[in-house]
């Protein structure tokens, strides 16, 4: 079995991707995202705790769906 590092293994990730064809738009991450029709409603909630900590901070949250 051969060893490599994070770093090695990053790098073999990105140029899959670049072969891949694959370019990583605001679009295409919201398509990946889970939509969240079938989310609890405690997991509702705690997104809803996290996007308003974060706007608390000053910072602007991640795209959530609840």
């Amino acid at each position: 079995m051969r060893r490599i590092t994070l770093d090695e293994l990053s790098a073999q990730v990105e140029a899959a991707i670049e072969r891949a064809g694959i370019v990583y738009t605001p679009e295409y991450v919201d398509r990946l995202r889970n939509k969240g029709r079938l989310r609890t409603a405690e997991k509702r909630e705690l997104l809803r705790t996290i996007e308003e900590r974060a706007r608390a901070a000053g910072l602007e949250p991640i795209k959530a769906y609840y």
